[in-house]
Order: structure tokens, then C-alpha cells, then sequence
């Protein structure tokens, strides 16, 4: 359980360093999101909701919201969180309850 730990603990650290750069350097935010996905498929490690949303379904690329992802919120009697890739222009809906 312990090499568990510290791969969560090392995919949390990688991805808070991929967002803070993504401003600056979307290429390097990529590589270390990459990274991050690498060491939690190769010790088994299920990424948390919050990072799993930072990847688009489709392509499979990390998406930072107002970078290189469009998030919009619904008007109609259904409340949803449409998110945008910008990369492939995928789009997927979060419905609010």
C-alpha cells in the first residue's frame, strides 16, 4: 500500500505543477499531465474525479479550463456545465442538480 501512496501523492504534485505552467507553457503542461497518467497506469492507481475531469474523453489531452477548454453554463430549465475542448472541439455536458 505504500508505493500506492506515494504514486497518488507524486500524481497530485505533477498535476498541480502542470496547472500552474499551462499558462505559460502549454507543451511542458502536457508532458507532465502525461507523466501523471503514466505513473497511475503503471501502479494502478485511479485518478481522483477532479484530475480525471482535466482530460478530454475524446483525444485524451489535458485540458485547463480557459486555456484550452471553453466551460459554459446552461440557461434552460435543465442546469448543465457544458465543457468545450479546443483541441478537437468535443463537447460534454455536467448536469447540476
Amino acid at each position: 500500500m505504500k508505493v500506492k501512496d506515494l504514486a497518488t501523492h507524486r500524481i497530485e504534485i505533477i498535476i498541480k505543477n502542470s496547472l500552474e505552467s499551462a499558462r505559460y507553457d502549454l507543451k511542458l503542461a502536457q508532458m507532465q499531465a502525461m507523466i501523471a497518467k503514466r505513473i497511475s497506469m503503471r501502479y494502478r492507481v485511479r485518478l481522483p474525479y477532479e484530475i480525471r475531469q482535466l482530460f478530454c474523453k475524446k483525444c485524451k489531452r489535458f485540458i485547463v479550463p480557459g486555456i484550452n477548454a471553453r466551460v459554459r453554463i446552461g440557461r434552460s430549465n435543465i442546469k448543465a456545465i457544458r465543457i468545450t475542448c479546443l483541441e478537437c472541439n468535443h463537447i460534454y455536458r455536467k448536469i447540476i442538480k
